[in-house]
């Protein structure tokens, strides 16, 4: 009656199917499939629990990863101005260190550093805790930068 073919079809013999499924194997972190896959989310719930891994990310994840991104080389940026022109410190001793070898090494371990640890979470995207992780960076990376512009309308 309201049957769709697809689904009785797969489910009266799943050996009939031409090419093979997919789904067989959890996509891994790379592969052929990462640069020309169609696969942008885990659909079924019970692949959700085994198939982590997708071929392509949405436009809104890219912007949020972008945003991350920014804001992280606007905290450094904004960091260098202040330590430099208002005689402020870093107040965080590992990025304090670079910072006293020098400004250019300082923002670019800072950027690199951002850069692995967002790759590395949008690898695992799908992971829940991930995608709280990033909510959470964008908004502490967001209060930085915040706090860096009120501390502009403070010195000037």
């Amino acid at each position: 009656m309201g049957h769709n073919v697809d689904i009785d079809f797969e489910e009266q013999d799943p050996k009939r199917r031409r090419v093979p499924d997919r789904r067989m194997n959890p996509t891994p972190i790379l592969s052929k499939y990462t640069l020309k896959g169609r696969r942008k989310d885990v659909r079924r719930d019970e692949d959700k629990k085994r198939h982590i891994y997708v071929d392509q990310y949405s436009l809104r994840f890219f912007i949020l990863l972008l945003s991350i991104l920014l804001l992280g080389v606007a905290d450094a940026l904004l960091t260098l101005h202040h330590v430099h022109v208002n005689n402020a410190e870093e107040l965080n001793p590992i990025m304090d260190f670079f910072l006293g070898m020098s400004p250019k090494i300082f923002f670019n371990v800072k950027y690199i550093l951002t850069a692995i640890c967002l790759t590395v979470l949008c690898l695992h995207k799908n992971l829940p805790i991930v995608k709280y992780l990033l909510g959470v960076v964008f908004l502490i990376y967001f209060v930085i930068v915040l706090n860096h512009l009120y501390l502009f309308t403070l010195v000037s």
